[in-house]
């Protein structure tokens, strides 16, 4: 016994050594990362949050294992060798929004002078056009989306009660009215050009919705967030369509049933050789700079809600959420100086676990697949 609990010590220091090694294998400078443990072939990275007039550009560096070095928000090998990572920005212009009231609802939107296109965003249910703006995530794509060269346009729903969108056929649909009136409005007064590539971003009901609107009103693209499209749509629509969706939605009208619904439209679409893209959003690490995103937040401040999460249980040995944070009490540990701020908290909550929620992480594979639906259809036209 004595010889063979010898013999087994150079593969515990050899286990001590990689392990230690695994700890220390990746740098992320102008970001984070989560932590690295042994032999994880799979770990966060996440840059820091935009400086001002700028944008998050791509990661530079041993990229060749990270999953989209386009992304802010991406996964990394950690494992192969040690890998030094860099989260770099771009220039981004300073915008702001314009509000109108168009066929009797409120529209806001900003068209910049050259556009590569017009992103129309619809909100979810009970949300509204203010709402679809706002919210930390949902403002990050805006930004993202600006940078890269879009215009963007939001309006309220016919429906003011709810917050809902019609699924109708035009002419029955009020909604489809409404948007033809803007694009009208817009093109009359030399806002937007008739050339314009015309895109949808929908949330919820607004991505069922988003369906609607790009089949019968000859959108290029179509971007559906914890969403799917309307069955009787989608077997008969052209329109490239990328589809966002959240592994822990528990919205009663998506949930399981409608990931896999929006998954097998996607299937369906590119066998019928139609450009379509399925993702499936995972729960992430709430990173202790994860709140640094929130404006007028600093990086302590996001130190001091993680650590409030974090010495309330809210959290477990890796920083993942451990409940649904709609189900549970964590305003509770949230320091009084951050009462103004638990809104945007839950949003970020919601996103990094995935729930029925809004989500930037997939900015860059949305605003690419726009990029080629439209490349695409320019080729085609010429």
């Amino acid at each position: 016994m004595m010889y063979r609990s010898r013999s087994l010590m150079p593969l515990l220091f050899l286990f001590l050594a990689t392990a230690l090694s695994a700890q220390t294998n990746l740098t992320v400078t102008n970001g984070s990362r989560s932590t690295v443990r042994v032999r994880e072939q799979r770990v966060n990275i996440w840059a820091d949050p935009d400086p001002e007039n700028m944008v998050f550009d791509r990661w530079i560096g041993d990229t060749t294992l990270v999953e989209d070095p386009t992304s802010a928000a991406s996964f990394v090998n950690p494992l192969s060798k040690n890998i030094a990572l860099t989260a770099t920005y771009k220039p981004a212009p300073s915008w702001s929004l314009t509000e109108e009231t168009i066929n009797g609802v409120d529209v806001l939107y900003y068209i910049p002078p050259k556009r590569v296109g017009i992103i129309f965003r619809f909100h979810g249910s009970g949300g509204s056009a203010q709402s679809t703006l706002s919210s930390v995530e949902s403002r990050i794509f805006s930004n993202d989306a600006v940078a890269a060269g879009y215009g963007i346009i939001a309006l309220d729903s016919t429906d003011r009660v709810n917050g809902y969108w019609s699924f109708l056929p035009p002419p029955n649909n009020p909604d489809l009215t409404n948007i033809q009136a803007v694009i009208t409005n817009f093109q009359q007064r030399g806002i937007i050009s008739a050339n314009d590539p015309i895109v949808a971003q929908g949330t919820s009901r607004g991505g069922v919705f988003s369906s609607v609107a790009a089949y019968y009103l000859n959108f290029k693209a179509a971007a559906i967030y914890i969403g799917f499209g309307v069955n009787s749509i989608m077997p008969l629509t052209t329109v490239p369509t990328i589809f966002c969706s959240a592994v822990n939605d528990d919205e009663d009208l998506v949930g399981p049933e409608g990931n896999q619904r929006a998954h097998d439209q996607a299937v369906s679409l590119q066998q019928r050789g139609i450009m379509a893209s399925f993702n499936l959003h995972p729960a992430t690490p709430v990173y202790p700079e994860r709140f640094w995103r929130l404006a007028n937040l600093t990086e302590a401040d996001s130190h001091n809600i993680y650590n409030a999460l974090k010495n309330g249980g809210f959290l477990d040995g890796r920083d993942l959420l451990i409940d649904n944070p709609r189900n549970t009490n964590w305003q509770s540990v949230i320091p009084p100086q951050y009462s103004p701020y638990i809104s945007g908290i839950s949003t970020i909550l919601g996103s990094s676990y995935a729930n029925h929620s809004f989500f930037s992480d997939y900015d860059s594979r949305v605003l690419s697949f726009y990029n080629s639906a439209i490349n695409t259809a320019r080729q085609r036209s010429n």
